[in-house]
């Protein structure tokens, strides 16, 4: 019988809600390497339903930006504010932390300030050991300061493209090293406290830090999708937060052996790999592949459960079966 952190989980799993990238179910073909595209477009990197709550017209033309310290600065910032500001562009990935399946996970080109860019450009000098950030939609999620000399970052664009309402507009999060949840958008306070609270997902049972584990995913072809007997391709994406990923591995006989995929965009630190591998059948039949992936600080990707019971990011193998001719 599921537990009540299974069925949390089960929930969360449901609300990472993709609005595009569907998988193709064509046969695979070893004459046929295309690979998947390295940067998500906007209109498909996935979204979280936590709400049906939605930024319109109103609450963007009245939006500032509100951030307060503890030793009681109070500044209110407009967005053309925050555009005066240096930023850069920033590829980077994120994953719902709720999802086993790799259409949860987007990588994208932001323009970013960098938190402490903007503590500097405010003038604020802070002993507070917290950043708490509140959204429209009453969303909140609590981070060290220390995530500020991480990387810690506001986007204000994404692939060359004003923040897209559904994506956080005008201003969301980047969180180097933890899943979505801890990457708020529509953020309207940030307040610098010297005290932990927990956030929406954090109170309802989620992990407080949300740190990435290891993770690898199938992407094509889809499920029952069949495969000629001379083989075809398979595509997927890994991922491991700032740690990259070192190598990605496959078995069709229940991880009693595996091969290895071919890294086709390495991505590096904070951003998604994308692999791929041509699958030559035994014989004709159903099999189903497994698929696991080594980060580059040496962690490897180990089944240990069947759901995600800590409710800290799935801890299993990504499957997929195909039929062999």
């Amino acid at each position: 019988m599921p537990t009540r952190r299974a069925f949390l989980g089960t929930l969360a799993a449901a609300a990472c809600a993709p609005e595009g990238r569907p998988g193709d179910s064509a046969a695979g073909n070893a004459d046929d390497p295309e690979t998947l595209p390295p940067i998500t477009p906007n209109d498909e990197f996935y979204t979280v339903a936590i709400s049906a709550w939605q930024p319109d017209e109103a609450w963007l033309a009245a939006w500032s930006l509100r951030l307060t310290t503890p030793e009681g600065g109070d500044h209110a910032l407009s967005l053309d504010a925050l555009r005066a500001m240096p930023t850069t562009e920033q590829e980077r990935s994120i994953s719902c932390i709720g999802s086993t399946t790799g259409r949860f996970t987007g990588n994208a080109i932001w323009t970013v300030l960098a938190f402490g860019d903007l503590l500097d450009s405010v003038g604020i000098a802070t002993q507070a050991k917290y950043i708490r950030f509140t959204s429209g939609d009453g969303y909140s999620t609590t981070l060290p300061m220390s995530d500020v000399d991480e990387g810690l970052s506001l986007a204000l664009a994404m692939n060359g493209e004003d923040l897209p309402a559904g994506h956080g507009a005008p201003v969301r999060a980047l969180v180097p090293g933890r899943y979505g949840m801890k990457n708020p958008k529509w953020i309207e306070r940030i307040d610098l406290v010297e005290e932990w609270e927990a956030g929406t997902w954090e109170a309802r049972g989620w992990s407080d830090s949300a740190e990435y584990q290891v993770a690898s995913w199938f992407i094509k072809p889809d499920a029952y999708a069949t495969v000629a007997p001379d083989g075809g391709y398979i595509h997927g994406i890994a991922f491991a937060g700032e740690a990259g990923i070192s190598k990605v591995e496959l078995s069709d006989d229940q991880g009693k052996t595996w091969f290895e995929a071919e890294i086709v965009y390495p991505g590096g630190p904070g951003v998604w790999t994308i692999w791929r591998a041509v699958w030559v059948p035994p014989a004709a039949g159903e099999y189903t592949l497994v698929v696991r992936a080594t980060a580059a600080d040496g962690r490897v990707q180990a089944y240990t459960e069947v759901y995600d019971a800590d409710l800290d990011g799935f801890e299993g193998f990504d499957q997929r079966t195909f039929v062999a001719t």
